[in-house]
């Protein structure tokens, strides 16, 4: 039995898949599919709930800029205690959203989508989705190197509102990499180091599911509030569609030709509510 390990991966792979020297998406090679003998992916999720996104301050380390070094760092460390001030207050506004969302398993729903949707494709050769809990970085070059079969799918999920608790933000980056000379062709930057920097992947693509609060305004408790309400049941509704829309296009995407293009921003995936 080939075993297909799931990995979802810290937001790293992100901010890689959209830095200047790779381009954002890159299509799985047409006559790569026909070497894929096995997947491997492997996937360890980091976060365990959902969080409010607080934006950074800037303003202290702009402001003492003008004094210089010394004025610069001040205004660093000033902007450093204004975060941990609203990371605290966000934490505590979310509290009620994460109590209602107790029972509810978004890495189970995720998985089961995704094995639902890379399962259709059957020269993917999935066999099984298994989810692994707590991950390091310098973890992923190893389980790379591990891995017996043909090609390793790493995935990196995230999940979160946005710092008025309006809209829901479901970001997935997805990378293929090839584990044996004849994928290893394919590659373009086969000597970038770590082995899964996103250059060595063979497909690369960012997707991201918005989902605005019905009725939402700029009132954090109160939006908090609704998502809350009967148990959750707004977002349970949302991260369920944001799961199955985000398989289905990882799917599609895979499937994609390479005279196609990169798809069209938001292809299949809602930025506001249906």
């Amino acid at each position: 039995m080939k075993s297909v390990r799931l990995i979802v991966l810290c937001p790293l792979l992100l901010l890689l898949a959209a830095c200047g020297t790779v381009a954002p998406f890159a299509p799985l090679p047409s006559d790569a599919r026909g070497k894929i003998a096995s997947t491997d992916v492997v996937v360890p999720i980091r976060q365990h709930e959902i969080y409010v996104f607080v934006p950074p301050s800037t303003a202290g380390a702009a402001g003492g800029a003008s004094l210089g070094l010394a004025g610069a760092l001040v205004g660093a460390l000033v902007d450093a205690s204004v975060d941990s001030v609203r990371t605290g207050k966000a934490e505590k506004a979310v509290t009620p959203l994460r109590d209602s969302l107790v029972d509810y398993n978004f890495d189970a729903a995720f998985k089961d989508d995704l094995t639902a949707s890379l399962t259709q494709l059957s020269w993917v050769h999935v066999d099984t989705v298994h989810v692994v809990r707590d991950f390091r970085e310098s973890d992923l070059d190893g389980d790379l190197a591990a891995s017996k079969d043909a090609a390793v799918l790493l995935m990196t999920t995230d999940y979160n509102l946005d710092n008025d608790g309006n809209v829901l933000t479901v970001t997935v980056g997805a990378a293929l990499y090839p584990n044996t000379d004849a994928l290893r062709a394919f590659a373009k930057k086969s000597s970038a180091k770590p082995s899964t920097a996103i250059g060595n992947s063979i497909y690369h693509d960012t997707l991201v599911f918005r989902r605005p609060l019905d009725g939402g305004t700029a009132d954090r408790d109160a939006n908090i509030a609704k998502w809350s309400a009967d148990k959750g049941a707004m977002m349970r509704q949302a991260l369920d569609d944001a799961a199955k829309r985000l398989a289905q296009k990882i799917a599609s995407d895979l499937e994609r030709n390479d005279a196609d293009g990169p798809p069209n921003a938001g292809d299949g995936l809602p930025v506001a509510a249906p």
